[in-house]
């Protein structure tokens, strides 16, 4: 949520046809000397608009343009007066979305979106150093050993949720 809370609208990058790139030039709390900082990349999912966060990112920019003034981050608050939001605020709005879509927010919180992607990312084939170097950690950290490959936790809500997200036949 840190990473996230740090975006700022000039460092997003819409001249891609096939993603979005969003720099992250702000120290962070894993920013280290000679480490290079954060560059997330949302590709668009032409396929699958609904689920597309390159597009919710410009649909979200275009509709709280006028709400913006000079902010200069990409949240802002949901209420007047309109303010950049702390790490804190993104971290509850996440696990209320959670909570909302029928995750047990007792054992999942925010972060737990990290370790699912990784987990996820790995299991799929993606390379451990790809995996290090996307999350930021150096080429020898054994942080995704010792606690980011977990297995997925399924209940029966979970897998409700994930066969309308994997369903070919979803409707666009």
């Amino acid at each position: 949520m840190q990473t996230i809370s740090k975006i700022k609208i000039l460092n997003i990058d819409f001249n891609n046809p096939d993603h979005i790139s969003i720099k992250i030039p702000d120290l962070i709390k894993s920013s280290r000397l000679g480490a290079s900082q954060p560059n997330l990349i949302l590709p668009f999912f032409v396929d699958r608009p609904t689920i597309c966060p390159a597009l919710a990112l410009k649909r979200y920019l275009d509709m709280t343009q006028a709400l913006r003034g000079d902010i200069d981050t990409l949240f802002i608050s949901i209420k007047k007066p309109y303010r950049p939001v702390t790490a804190q605020t993104l971290g509850r709005w996440v696990k209320d979305i959670l909570g909302e879509s029928g995750i047990d927010t007792s054992m999942f919180t925010a972060h737990s979106a990290r370790h699912a992607a990784t987990s996820s990312a790995h299991r799929q084939g993606v390379n451990i150093n790809t995996i290090r170097s996307t999350a930021g950690w150096s080429g020898n950290s054994q942080v995704f050993a010792r606690f980011y490959q977990r297995n997925i936790v399924t209940n029966s809500s979970n897998q409700f949720a994930l066969s309308l997200i994997n369903s070919s036949d979803t409707a666009q």
